[in-house]
């Protein structure tokens, strides 16, 4: 395949990554406070209709205590979950972003006349986690290609994988629900009945 096709499909992967990445990022930014929210309108609505959640909490202990850490409106298998890449293999992918990251690092370093801590910190950061596409923002940003696309296009949507996961998982919160509610009273009650069916096998 010629060079210009590769690029084409470099430059596609990589905005459909970001996208991805950005996403992500707002999902966290909202369940910040969507949690705080959700729990809040959870208990308040629980004592408006006489439902003594600290009792059920109380009896329910195990099953809340192994559900609650990740309680989703659906189950994942053991197969699904996000895990995280291991040190080792990390650094084998890794080496196929050296050379960007040295590119990279000559041009952010502090010590260098127009260094930058900052943006030099964050590609070191992604650099170490597996974060590609943040690295590969950052030369972008600097008009710095890779000469080994078709060696990172696994990767890259490998990454894309992974954050459509994440993504998907948050999606599928309590917390995210509610917040997709936009305060409609009705919506945000059906939340609450079907997280209390979920955790407590309440019918209401």
């Amino acid at each position: 395949m010629s060079y210009k096709i590769n690029l084409r499909k470099y430059q596609k992967l990589l905005k459909e990554v970001n996208y991805l990445r950005s996403e992500l990022e707002y999902q966290e930014e909202v369940l910040k406070s969507a949690h705080f929210d959700f729990e809040s309108y959870h208990r308040e609505w629980c004592a408006n209709n006489n439902i003594d959640i600290d009792e059920l909490n109380k009896k329910h202990k195990k099953s809340v205590d192994k559900l609650m850490p990740n309680i989703s409106t659906h189950k994942h298998d053991q197969n699904d979950a996000i895990i995280p890449i291991k040190d080792i293999e990390t650094k084998r992918k890794a080496n196929k972003f050296s050379k960007i990251y040295r590119q990279l690092a000559r041009e952010l370093h502090p010590d260098k006349e127009k260094g930058n801590e900052k943006k030099f910190s964050k590609i070191s950061d992604a650099y170490n986690k597996g974060e590609w596409s943040v690295l590969l923002d950052a030369a972008s940003d600097l008009g710095i290609l890779p000469d080994n696309l078709t060696d990172i296009f696994p990767l890259m949507r490998e990454e894309a994988s992974n954050l459509r996961k994440k993504i998907a998982t948050n999606e599928s919160t309590y917390s995210w629900l509610f917040f997709e509610c936009d305060g409609e009273q009705a919506c945000m009650d059906r939340v609450i009945k079907q997280f209390l069916k979920h955790l407590f096998k309440l019918e209401l």
